[in-house]
């Protein structure tokens, strides 16, 4: 008698082929953004157009805290939400949409501001920094429900791990695609100017946001769940959700970890093409493009190499592991940079970076799952939305410290946008300044993980206990 209900609710929180392929592509669109803007954003600002780096440094986070903060506000909202759709799927068709409109706006400044001919620097920064905010917005309103649905997907301690590295494998290629809009837009015999070539090929990139955010909507089946009828009060919720001890230190991994992966690849653009070629910009977007794509075919790699481990060893050990071998970038970076000898920088984009990134893109949002039933014992509800609005809120404030250090460092480095080749004196900063900053955030990522204290066994128990309370 016991048996049947739970195999219905096993095939309840099941996924069909068809629908974990539309689930996972909206995960190849974020990639696919997150890395033009990690690659290229601040370096097509402050190169093309002469941006200074100390504006983006000082007022860029200034509007990143506001999206930090909207995260767990979007993931409680989306938790609550009522509609035919569910709670999770009308945030994401919505915000797609949105995010795919607004994401190509926020690269061509003088193509939108056509009423001025000869904007200043000074104009295209504003205009910068009222696109970001609108990206920010909408790409929140569209990625939160997004991993927030995917964490509700199974109650399954393996399964849970092999839905995110499904995502995770779809997406991967995506960072490949992620090199050609700048190297199409960079070849003269295509495009009259960098700048147009730029707003062309980003167009493309909305149409992709738009066209997998719907598949995801719609080709994805969000799972019933039993909720009580009196909601808990939002600050009541955001308090129990920042209480939890295993998953306040993953997110201070996170936090750090992502200061640490962003600025690597942020910085990391100027040694490049200042270092390796001289400032020659073609030949720096074909480096990053084939070194991106062999990167790629590791991670895949990996990500098949973790979901095998993940049957044997428990998943909070290995983001341990994986989060000390991130400190293989900082020595990477020590080599990476050679003058006229790109080789050698597949060691830092081919060998040490996609571990730590396959790691972090894999496990950490598997085990927010767990920490979910763990905290529906407490709460008596599912809040997923909750946990991913927080946990993203960490990963976002990385992401706007890392840009925000680059562009300072940049500064510091005696660095001239306007120039095609930077002096000797800059070149050697450049490259001390990557190694202490990939040493110093990888650091931190590593001793917060030290703390977080989550075994299968505490997951079953909560799993077991609710069990028992529902019917």
């Amino acid at each position: 008698m016991s048996e049947a209900p739970a195999q219905e609710r096993d095939q309840e929180h099941s996924l069909t082929t068809r629908e974990r392929l539309a689930y996972s592509m909206f995960n190849g669109a974020d990639y696919l953004i997150k890395n033009i803007i990690g690659k290229y954003m601040f370096f097509f600002y402050t190169t093309t157009f002469a941006v200074n780096p100390l504006w983006l440094a000082i007022f860029q986070p200034a509007l990143k805290i506001l999206d930090v903060v909207t995260d767990p506000l979007v993931g409680e909202w989306s938790d609550r939400t009522k509609s035919r759709m569910g709670k999770r799927r009308p945030w994401i068709l919505v915000g797609s949409i949105a995010l795919g409109i607004v994401f190509p706006m926020s690269w061509m400044p003088t193509v939108i501001m056509f009423w001025d001919p000869m904007p200043t620097v000074l104009s295209i920064f504003i205009y910068f920094m009222i696109f970001k905010f609108l990206y920010y917005i909408t790409h929140t309103m569209a990625v939160v429900p997004y991993y927030a649905l995917g964490a509700e997907l199974s109650k399954d301690y393996q399964e849970r791990t092999k839905i995110v590295a499904w995502r995770h494998f779809v997406g991967v290629p995506m960072t490949i695609v992620a090199t050609l809009p700048f190297f199409i837009a960079t070849q003269p015999e295509w495009f009259s100017s960098e700048v147009t070539g730029v707003a062309v090929v980003m167009c493309g990139v909305g149409v992709i946001i738009i066209a997998t955010g719907i598949w995801a909507a719609l080709g994805t089946k969000e799972r019933s769940v039993s909720e009580p009828k009196e909601e808990l009060p939002l600050r009541a919720a955001l308090k129990i959700t920042l209480s939890n001890k295993p998953f306040m230190f993953l997110v201070a991994t996170v936090f750090f970890y992502g200061i640490g992966q962003y600025f690597s690849v942020s910085f990391g653009v100027y040694l490049i093409n200042y270092i390796i070629f001289d400032g020659d910009k073609s030949k720096f977007t074909e480096l990053l493009m084939y070194a991106t794509a062999v990167g790629a075919a590791v991670s895949m790699g990996l990500n098949l190499l973790i979901r095998k481990l993940g049957e044997t060893y428990e998943k909070v050990q290995m983001f341990k592991v994986g989060m000390l071998a991130s400190l293989t970038v900082r020595a990477a970076a020590l080599i990476a940079f050679q003058p006229n000898e790109p080789a050698w920088y597949f060691i830092l984009h081919v060998l040490a970076l996609p571990i730590g990134n396959t790691i972090i893109e894999v496990l950490p949002l598997s085990i927010v799952a767990d920490i979910c039933d763990v905290d529906e014992t407490k709460s008596g509800r599912r809040r997923e939305g909750a946990f991913v609005g927080v946990y993203n809120s960490a990963f976002k404030s990385g992401y706007m410290i890392a840009p925000a250090l680059a562009m300072v460092l940049l500064h510091f480095t005696g660095f001239d946008g306007s120039l095609a080749q930077q002096t000797a004196e800059t070149k050697d900063l450049l490259e001390l300044f990557m190694v202490l900053g990939c040493l110093v955030t990888f650091l931190g990522a590593i001793f917060c993980s030290r703390f977080i204290k989550l075994t299968r066994s505490d997951i079953e128990d909560a799993q077991a206990q609710l069990a028992v309370s529902q019917p």
